[in-house]
């Protein structure tokens, strides 16, 4: 996505689902769509740590339900909702922030075992902290991002293409090919004077920042939370979304997240098969395809463009 020809074909994308909700009657049909749109933002924030970082960050639970509680809590008591959503993503923030801090000095998969331990963390507050949450009794009662399921389906695509277009422009950018630099080697990043150790907890304060505000969305849609949010429903899926669509690309994440939220539904016909099916398919994709759809197109139009770049000179001398 920087080619004129990308970013063209990107905005007519956009542009036509934003047409959707003129064409679409069926209000579940649309909710389903809502609900894809907030997991696309929240994979774009996991894509940035495990994709573009090679950070296991495995918090994503926690990180979406305390996003998700914060903005309800917030907004139930009349805080508008825009500034709850704010409030939600700078929360989101500083717990990342937090995470990193303790936990900096582990690696690989011992830093995914304290970031879920983090997330777990954040479950047992929400069902323990009743005056507030609600505990184990959930917590509904607080207002709706928008009145209008329109209305509330073109706010979130307008959030997913603000989240997209600053994450394109970060990876494009010198911060961006450090963090590039870092997931295929740190040591020799360190070794030349990158500050991998900062570098790093930027990317994992933004990552916290986007889940978070993804969560925040979702409980505004949802209208009920629970504390099973933050369990691990909500990471497998996540990082399902990441896998599946590309990690380390830009669109990977948003193709994972519409393919995870929406083929289950046209599973429904299968009835009690329906998840066999579903658990088998992803399966078959995953091993079939490791770098994931975005990432085996783009390996394709690559070698397609240097197949290209290597045939000319010949075809040249032969003239």
């Amino acid at each position: 996505m920087g080619s004129p020809a990308q970013i063209a074909a990107l905005a007519a994308a956009f542009l036509a689902a934003a047409a959707v909700p003129f064409v679409v009657d069926d209000q579940y049909v649309l909710f389903m769509l809502s609900l894809s749109l907030i997991g696309a933002i929240v994979a774009l924030g996991l894509n940035i740590t495990n994709g573009y970082l090679g950070i296991l960050n495995l918090s994503v639970g926690g990180q979406v339900a305390l996003g998700a509680y914060v903005c309800a809590i917030a907004a139930m008591r009349g805080v508008p909702v825009p500034i709850a959503l704010v409030l939600a993503t700078v929360v989101g923030a500083f717990f990342a922030w937090l995470i990193f801090l303790l936990f900096a000095r582990l690696a690989g998969f011992f830093f995914g075992l304290a970031t879920i331990a983090a997330a777990e963390v954040v479950r047992l507050m929400v069902r323990n902290l009743d005056d507030w949450t609600n505990g184990v009794r959930g917590l509904r009662g607080y207002p709706k991002l928008t009145e209008s399921p329109d209305t509330t389906y073109w706010v979130l695509l307008v959030l997913l293409a603000v989240v997209l277009a600053g994450i394109a422009w970060v990876v494009r950018s010198p911060l961006g090919m450090r963090w590039r630099a870092i997931r295929e080697n740190a040591g020799k990043a360190l070794s030349i004077g990158l500050p991998v150790r900062r570098l790093q907890g930027l990317g994992f304060v933004a990552s916290g920042a986007i889940m978070a505000l993804g969560g925040g969305l979702l409980g505004l849609l949802l209208q009920y939370l629970e504390p099973g949010i933050a369990g691990l429903n909500t990471l497998v899926q996540t990082v399902l979304m990441v896998a599946l669509g590309g990690g380390g690309t830009i669109l990977g994440p948003v193709v994972g997240a519409i393919a995870i939220t929406v083929i289950p539904e046209f599973l429904r016909v299968a009835n009690e098969l329906r998840l066999v099916l579903y658990g088998a398919t992803l399966i078959i994709v995953v091993l079939a395809i490791p770098g994931g759809i975005v990432g085996a197109i783009e390996r394709h139009l690559r070698t397609r463009r240097r197949l290209a770049a290597a045939s000319y000179p010949q075809e040249k001398l032969k003239t």
